[in-house]
């Protein structure tokens, strides 16, 4: 049923008058009769009755006017809760980033970013790499930070942040620790702690292993990368991660030595190409005024 017939219907009650309704409510006086027959052809009953060549309300219309009162009232409050919780959630922005995220200059940015615009909410949920897409394409989340290798994806939309390379990771005392650089094969005999198959680092770290001539022997393989940090720190074998992540937790305890060979890996905002919400325009174009001239394509992650 129209809303409107239900104004209609208020506000001629008040004037008595079908001239003045139609003024009030911006319309004809024809639209108003119009309006009101409908709204008794809806509830099957007379509203109003002529009499002395004036309206009046009949019996029915007089017991359904508060009711009318009552639905437009609350219509009003509808359409104002409504409209607060679009406004609200026009502010948010869900967005969910790999775990390492603050060994990379973008979360420092995201903090710029939330003091620049403090109206704006970001609700940031950390994610496995291999899950961030899926994600991010099921509508679970608005924006993505992550890894990407290989992109190739028309529906997406990234700004590149920064590139970040693989490094070796040692005890401090390891005969290689020292090594300016070093050629993975040489660590081709030691026990490997690595992060796991849930990460898309693993089979990049297999992939440098057998570019190097051997097949890693794996002792460890996890999501953490503190507690590899802590078992390499303890002698319990030697670790292939990005180096940024490595510098995050580095300690006097362990060396981080480059490769010879490596495997190049970009970090990443990510979201679906279309229609986004303002706060995500807001943040997305703050992110390529202040990434200094970051790429931003449209690609996909194999």
């Amino acid at each position: 049923m129209d809303i409107h017939k239900f104004k209609v219907l208020v506000d001629l009650s008040r004037t008595l008058n079908y001239t003045d309704t139609a003024e009030n409510l911006f319309t004809t006086q024809g639209n108003i009769s119009k309006q009101i027959l409908a709204l008794e052809k809806d509830l099957g009953t007379k509203l109003f009755k002529r009499a002395h060549r004036r309206i009046e309300l009949t019996s029915e219309g007089q017991l359904i006017l508060p009711y009318a009162q009552k639905i437009l009232k609350d219509y009003s409050e509808m359409t104002v809760k409504l409209a607060e919780f679009q406004a609200s959630e026009s502010s948010i922005i869900e967005m969910q980033t790999i775990p390492t995220m603050p060994s990379y200059q973008s979360f420092t940015l995201i903090s710029q970013f939330l003091k620049a615009y403090p109206e704006i909410q970001i609700q940031l949920k950390e994610d496995e790499s291999y899950n961030l897409l899926t994600s991010l394409k099921a509508g679970k989340c608005e924006i993505v930070f992550a890894r990407t290798f290989d992109f190739n994806d028309n529906d997406l939309d990234r700004i590149i942040m920064e590139d970040d390379k693989f490094v070796a990771v040692l005890p401090y005392d390891h005969a290689l620790a020292k090594s300016h650089e070093l050629n993975l094969a040489e660590l081709k005999n030691e026990k490997f702690l690595i992060l796991g198959a849930s990460t898309n680092l693993y089979e990049p770290v297999l992939q440098l292993c057998r570019k190097a001539g051997f097949q890693p022997k794996i002792t460890y393989r996890g999501t953490r990368v503190d507690l590899i940090m802590q078992m390499v720190q303890n002698n319990m074998g030697v670790s292939v991660m990005t180096a940024k992540t490595a510098k995050q937790f580095a300690n006097p305890s362990v060396a981080i030595v480059p490769l010879t060979s490596n495997i190049n890996n970009k970090l990443c905002f990510i979201r679906v190409k279309g229609h986004h919400s303002q706060a995500n325009d807001l943040f997305w174009n703050y992110v390529l005024n202040e990434s200094n001239g970051g790429q931003n394509d449209s690609r996909i992650i194999n």
